[in-house]
């Protein structure tokens, strides 16, 4: 028998998840009014896809800071023209063909891991093995903490490719079969979760080495920047981090396979 507390926390919860909605079980809100769930994917792959150019061609500076603040600046430019919450960390907690991705108020405490895991490293003089591995247990943790409502597999990309420009090699990803892609990312999740709630990047290996190719210029980071840039992290939207859920993403399966093969059309 559930407590007063626990029906509280429960309608609040739906609260949040629904106000990402149109209507209870319907479309994200958008900026453009779009209210149709198969539809939006196609549009916002459109808009996002401008976004990513404009990334690719050079002409927005963000900043390499490899942390939560370099990956709201990613979303927030690929995604500005489509919702309000662009940049912003989700409030809710998500999950996807059963595998439950970080809770909503661990972000904070995931993205720093990930940021851990690209400054701990040379990436400048890593083999081209030592890269691939290195980018693969990047990503795995990245994949698992999915710290956006919608977008993650984009911004993840971008961010890889950024982490890729301190080393001799880049990323591309048009190398890689979306089926390859997302087979070996569900592999990677934690076997059980119940005993470790770290991923496995070994099971993105292969996938890794596929869309590694040698580069010749490396751009180096800077600490100095990255600390200054830290110190204005709140500056993007953060969550409230004593707020835990547990409602599954609701998302209908086609509206996911549309959003999957947009993103995997377009990376490079």
């Amino acid at each position: 028998m559930t407590t007063a507390a626990e029906e509280q926390e429960d309608r609040e919860r739906a609260e949040r998840w629904n106000a990402y909605l149109w209507e209870p079980g319907g479309c994200l809100r958008n900026k453009l009014g779009i209210n149709n769930p198969f539809e939006l994917p196609l549009a916002e792959y459109r808009l996002r896809a401008v976004r990513q150019g404009e990334l690719d061609r050079g002409e927005v500076d963000i900043p390499r800071t490899y942390d939560k603040a370099h990956l709201q600046a990613i979303h927030k430019h690929l995604l500005q023209d489509v919702y309000d919450w662009a940049g912003e960390f989700r409030n809710v907690d998500t999950s996807k063909q059963g595998n439950a991705f970080v809770p909503a108020h661990l972000l904070d405490k995931w993205t720093g891991k990930v940021s851990a895991k690209v400054r701990d490293r040379d990436w400048s003089t890593m083999s081209r093995e030592e890269f691939v591995q290195s980018a693969a247990d990047v990503y795995a943790y990245l994949n698992l903490t999915h710290p956006f409502r919608e977008g993650n597999g984009a911004a993840a990309k971008v961010f890889l490719n950024h982490v890729a420009e301190m080393s001799p090699y880049r990323l591309d990803f048009d190398r890689v079969e979306k089926s390859e892609w997302y087979a070996a990312s569900d592999a990677a999740y934690p076997e059980d979760i119940t005993k470790s709630t770290d991923p496995d990047p070994r099971k993105l290996y292969a996938v890794f080495d596929k869309a590694t190719v040698e580069r010749g210029s490396v751009v180096r980071a800077d600490p100095e920047l990255a600390m200054a840039l830290e110190l204005q992290s709140e500056t993007y939207a953060g969550v409230d981090e004593s707020e835990q859920l547990d409602i599954d993403d609701k998302r209908p399966a086609d509206h996911a396979v549309l959003e999957a093969e947009a993103e995997a059309e377009h990376q490079a």
